[in-house]
């Protein structure tokens, strides 16, 4: 027990790291965990308890440097936008509390549904795989058609079908190699474009509002959270539904614009997304994300007990991975103003 504990706080840590250098994610070291599992001595177990707790640590940490340097990586890039813009506010410390309480928030939830609806999982997905084309079509075509002109509904079509191409040369040939492809994609794509605005007009930040933050009203962005946990839901079961287009449903459901409550439900979709992931292991047999890979590598089978630990383990590292979010995106929000910012996003463009 006190050895899936020290496994466990260990996986908090290397998910503190990962989630606060950008650039480095949970999948460049999950394989390390796999291939220490023939060297380390170690159960199975326990490494699967490292690769649980630093994934859910993950979500949570990433959106530190996502709101204070504009760096995102793949689940956070939607957020990157009104981070941003609450962050020139002076309420970058809000968005920290937001993001918080939709982790935290979707990974409880998550961990409620995910016995019940793992049951009806197997079925469902059984009905759906045949259609399963269909079904992602649909959803393309939902995210187009919420454009506004027909101009707007013509040039999402066109970045659909130029990333599409943009997706079968970086991934489908040997251009470059699939496993680190997705970093300078996703760089280029999402974080440079932030960071490189701010350091070309030499952005400069006003002081954080940290000691008296805006009142949190739980009622009030209680509809995104639950949304943006369906949404991590079907996202984390649902192959080539990523958390970025969950979140986009969730407002759909929702009809929520606000700032405060998108930034709740994309880090619920997130969270929910990681959880689950998981979680099909054990209903469909089939790992969503490159961490549940590494765990379907290390154990046989995961049947009822070991989704029981996995779900277990999150929600530990979930409670302290909430509270390293807070302090450490206080401390971020106090001393981000003192910084040369300017210097900071050249260091990480570069």
């Amino acid at each position: 027990m006190l050895e899936v504990l020290a496994c466990t706080l260990l996986g908090v840590g290397l998910g503190t790291f990962t989630g606060l250098i950008p650039g480095v994610h949970v999948n460049n070291l999950a394989p390390l965990l796999v291939g220490a599992a023939a060297v380390s001595g170690l159960p199975p177990m326990n490494l699967v308890a490292v690769i649980v707790a630093m994934m859910t640590t993950h979500t949570f940490i990433s959106y530190i440097p996502a709101t204070f340097l504009g760096a995102p990586e793949a689940g956070t890039e939607l957020s990157v936008l009104p981070a941003h813009r609450m962050l020139l506010e002076g309420r970058g410390y809000e968005v920290i509390r937001l993001t918080a309480f939709g982790c935290l928030g979707a990974l409880v939830l998550s961990a409620a549904l995910a016995i019940p609806l793992s049951f009806v999982f197997a079925p469902a997905y059984m009905f759906i795989q045949p259609q399963m084309h269909w079904l992602l079509l649909s959803v393309i075509v939902v995210m187009i058609a919420l454009e506004r002109s027909r101009s707007g509904i013509l040039w999402a079509a066109t970045i659909f079908l130029l990333s599409g191409l943009l997706g079968l040369f970086t991934l489908d040939t040997n251009l470059v190699k699939g496993d680190v492809a997705l970093m300078p994609l996703l760089s280029g794509l999402f974080g440079v474009s932030v960071l490189l605005l701010s350091a070309v007009h030499k952005s400069s930040l006003p002081k954080q509002n940290v000691d008296n933050p805006e009142p949190f009203n739980l009622r009030a962005n209680a509809k995104a959270l639950c949304a943006g946990t369906g949404a991590g839901v079907l996202t984390g079961i649902i192959p080539g539904i990523g958390p970025s287009q969950g979140t986009v449903l969730a407002q759909l459901v929702t009809r929520s614009s606000g700032m405060r409550d998108f930034l709740v439900g994309v880090s619920g979709v997130n969270t929910a997304k990681a959880l689950f992931s998981f979680v099909a292991l054990y209903a469909i047999a089939r790992p969503r994300s490159g961490a549940a890979v590494a765990v379907d590598q290390l154990v046989d089978k995961v049947g009822f007990n070991e989704l029981l630990f996995l779900i277990v383990v999150a929600l530990i590292a979930g409670g302290i991975a909430a509270v390293l979010h807070l302090k450490l995106g206080k401390l971020a929000a106090r001393h981000i103003g003192g910084l040369p910012y300017r210097e900071i996003c050249l260091v990480v463009i570069g």
